[in-house]
């Protein structure tokens, strides 16, 4: 199987987080000699602080400090043993007290994270289903990444759609045991509730289902004795069927996870052998102080107190709000909020300007929301007074409209990214200003462009040149199979002398999700599509096509009006992507050293993906096969005599300008056959006809590998390279065909890739662009790899979330 360079998410969360960090406004130290939740010192400035999680403020209670100092006095700083063998002191204390909120037996973990590790793989079982809420808290689908290599099966449903969750159950009931549904109480990000009620119904109407619930974010401020909102629906104590995991931290005050189990047999299993809980360091003596001392003001009437005055905070908060046009996505009890503002790049602008004017909020990003849901989460907590929410309003306010301006965002887009509805009146700073010294244009076929100019710009490139394109449009149209018919588009932005800033071409198709996905996973995948094939399919717009390779993307970066010409060139996407009802955006096959382009994109709200390297040959021009070596580096001229040189005498080499009927259907089989053994670039089949236009042009030919005839007594091709020669002279390999059962033994591969080199060689060529995979065995040949990003933005995460939460990645 070829081999490309499969994009890492870390290295996209890395870019985008990147950007925020140099503006300033993540990864920030407190300057302060002393807190006491109602400010930060943030970069040498007094700040109020918004962005807490200690929403009840009782990590500065004097009763909950004086527990962890007395603590630290008795039993020291650590208890360096594993609970297996002896448990500090307080422990037995705390556990006594939480059996005494919750009613229920519990384990405590160093933190909810290791609540999860420890919990969910001690009760699943290969026999069971797991479902994830699609924001379910990353450490709950951490947890269960774990199990996909157990073999447990792992599905995903949208936020809190429990039609779609008995749906599921439906179908799945008769192939598993339990099915397990997970969801937060309390979502971190917008502050929404799930539907607990609701989710223990369907759970009674289906006695299979059972609940997995993470109320990290609801402990403290809801709930009888501050246990939680998730308690707080169940009036009769914890359900039978459900495990719940709580905080001993955020608004608790402390520090720790607490999994609550409705039977001991359940306590048991986790508490016996719970894996991290086993081999873990146990919670530190201070910590441990801290949370009994928290545990007996929860179990007093005090937490009322506490609770009924968060809460008049958040409604004076919800009030105020409702006086301004301010895009809050949701809007509920609990003390966090989310204001949509769209774009990174306003996200980056408000939070900014929000800190140098004395309030700090978190600016929630890719991957917590989907880069098009971009916005600023903003918490409540008891120490903010009501002075500090009417201040916060009132600048969030001024400095919203001001970012709209600056960063040309609008309300309506912002709205529309959420699904909210729009304002009865737009702002006249809404429109988008492209500016008087830019126009744009936009066409749908290669015919309304001058063939000259486009060439000059862009065709020069590969085989999207004028004609190639013109070949292209008339293949994928008028085909039976939905995904073989593309809409194109072409747009060129020009300044106020006619001169292009920007060139370049896209196409509205149909996509699979996982096109880029690791092998393993669109194995799998295409297993479902054999019942259903259109599964995890979504239309897509692509800059370039699928078809074609390199920089789709004229861009004059020498212009003052470059960045202008891009977001016009976005405006215009978004346009055709409503138009064309598609969900996803991607610029491909862009430079991956360009920190300058980096910035500009994810401040547009695309996130960088890593995309297979492009291989081209440029020192053409050799005279003999000498010549050829002398372009090799060490390895490469080994592999040349060991691999290619010492096999080339088994073939008839022919290079054909056009093949017979019988010739073109092997060769269409052949190329099947590879795609078919292939993963590595996952999409669907091309249509049979674009293999008879290329047959009929001027501008492909065939290179045609046989074996000999005294070494087989096959007479058909073992490969075929279709090949395509542009306006400028440049040479693309654009496909290749192989018979599998010659492939090893007479080194097909590898043939096949100096014959087309040599056959570029004696055109006179410029240069060969020898395609996107592969690397290492186009590398031995003299080609030389250049890595490729591309630009993503998907209207939600929740394919791409599903997939690297549901399917395990293998070793090809």
């Amino acid at each position: 199987m070829a081999k490309i360079r499969h994009n890492n998410i870390l290295d996209t969360v890395d870019s985008v987080l990147a950007v925020s960090k140099k503006k300033g406004i993540i990864h920030l130290h407190a300057e302060d000699e002393a807190l006491s939740g109602q400010h930060l010192t943030l970069n040498g400035r007094k700040v109020l602080h918004f962005g807490t999680c200690g929403y009840l403020g009782l990590e500065h209670h004097p009763e909950v400090k004086r527990g962890a100092i007395q603590a630290i006095e008795r039993f020291g700083t650590q208890f360096p043993m594993s609970r297996t063998y002896v448990s500090n002191p307080l422990y037995s204390e705390l556990e006594s007290l939480v059996r005494q909120l919750y009613q229920v037996p519990a384990v405590i973990s160093k933190n909810c994270t290791l609540a999860h590790l420890t919990t969910i793989p001690s009760i699943i079982r290969q026999s069971d289903l797991v479902i994830l809420d699609h924001q379910v808290h990353a450490s709950v689908q951490e947890a269960v990444k774990k199990l996909l290599s157990q073999g447990v099966t792992v599905e995903m449903i949208r936020h809190n759609n429990l039609e779609m969750l008995e749906d599921r159950i439906k179908k799945q009931r008769s192939k598993f045991g339990r099915i397990w549904y997970m969801a937060d109480s309390v979502y971190s990000m917008y502050g929404d509730f799930a539907p607990i009620k609701d989710m223990i119904a369907l759970a009674e109407k289906y006695e299979q289902l059972y609940l997995y619930v993470d109320d990290a974010h609801g402990m403290s401020w809801a709930g009888r004795n501050g246990t939680g909102y998730a308690m707080s629906q169940m009036p009769d104590g914890l359900y039978r069927k459900m495990i719940l995991t709580a905080n001993l931290g955020k608004a608790f005050g402390a520090c720790g996870g607490l999994s609550l189990f409705p039977n001991e047999e359940w306590y048991n299993k986790v508490n016996n052998f719970g894996g991290p809980l086993t081999f873990s360091v146990q919670i530190e003596p201070a910590t441990l102080g801290a949370a009994i001392a928290s545990a007996k003001i929860h179990l007093s009437e005090d937490i009322y107190t506490y609770q009924e005055e968060l809460q008049k905070k958040i409604a004076y908060f919800n009030t105020l709000l409702r006086q301004t046009d301010l895009p809050l996505v949701h809007e509920c009890e609990s003390p966090i909020f989310f204001i949509g503002t769209g774009t990174m790049d306003m996200g980056n602008h408000l939070v900014q300007a929000l800190l140098n004017d004395g309030i700090y909020v978190n600016l929630a990003t890719f991957p917590a929301v989907p880069a098009k849901n971009i916005g600023v989460r903003i918490t409540i907590s008891l120490s903010n007074s009501y002075e500090d929410i009417e201040e916060l309003v009132n600048k969030l306010n001024t400095h919203f409209k001001e970012a709209l301006a600056a960063t040309n965002q609008t309300q309506d887009n912002i709205r529309k990214a959420f699904k909210m509805p729009a304002l009865s009146q737009v702002p006249a700073n809404s429109a988008l200003v492209v500016g008087h010294t830019l126009s744009v244009k936009r066409f749908t076929t290669i015919r309304e462009l001058d063939a000259a100019p486009w060439n000059k710009y862009l065709g020069h490139r590969g085989m999207f040149d004028w004609d190639g394109l013109f070949f292209l449009e008339e293949a994928f149209s008028g085909n039976a199979e939905k995904e073989n018919n593309w809409g194109f588009r072409y747009y060129v932005v020009e300044d106020a002398l006619g001169k292009p800033v920007l060139m370049t071409f896209a196409v509205v198709s149909l996509l699979k999700e996982d096109m880029f996905s690791q092998p393993s996973i669109s194995k799998a995948i295409e297993r479902e599509r054999e019942a259903n094939p259109y599964y995890l399919t979504s239309t897509g717009m692509v800059l370039g096509s699928l078809f074609t390779e390199g920089n789709h993307l004229y861009l004059d970066r020498e212009s003052p009006y470059w960045r202008e010409a891009l977001k016009a060139l976005m405006s215009e996407l978004y346009k055709d992507q409503e138009k064309g009802k598609a969900t996803s955006i991607l610029l491909r096959d862009l430079d991956a050293n360009d920190p300058e382009m980096d910035e500009f994109m994810v401040g547009q709200d695309f996130v960088k993906l890593d995309l297979p390297e492009s291989c081209v040959v440029e020192n053409l021009g050799w005279t003999d096969e000498e010549g050829f070596r002398k372009r090799l580096s060490k390895k490469g001229r080994e592999n040349y005599v060991q691999m290619i040189k010492r096999y080339e005498p088994y073939y008839d080499v022919q290079v054909k300008s056009r093949l017979s009927e019988d010739e073109l259907q092997h060769a269409i089989r052949l190329f099947k056959y590879v795609k078919s053994n292939n993963f590595a670039i996952n999409n669907f089949l091309f249509p049979e006809k674009l293999f008879r236009l290329l047959n009929e042009s001027e501008a492909w030919e065939f290179v045609v590998l046989y074996i000999k005839e005294e070494y087989s007594i096959n007479r058909k091709a073992v490969s075929v390279g279709f090949c395509h020669k542009n306006a400028a002279g440049v040479y693309s390999f654009m496909l290749i065909g192989m018979d599998y059962d010659y492939l090893l033994e007479y080194k097909v591969y590898r043939q096949t890739l100096y014959q087309v080199i040599k056959r570029a060689n004696s055109l006179g060529v410029k240069k060969v662009n020898m395609g996107i995979s592969a690397t290492m065995e186009k590398k031995k040949i003299g080609a030389t790899p250049y890595a490729k990003v591309g630009y993503y933005q998907a209207k939600d995460n929740f394919v791409m979330e599903m997939i690297g939460a549901t399917f395990v990645i293998e070793k090809d």
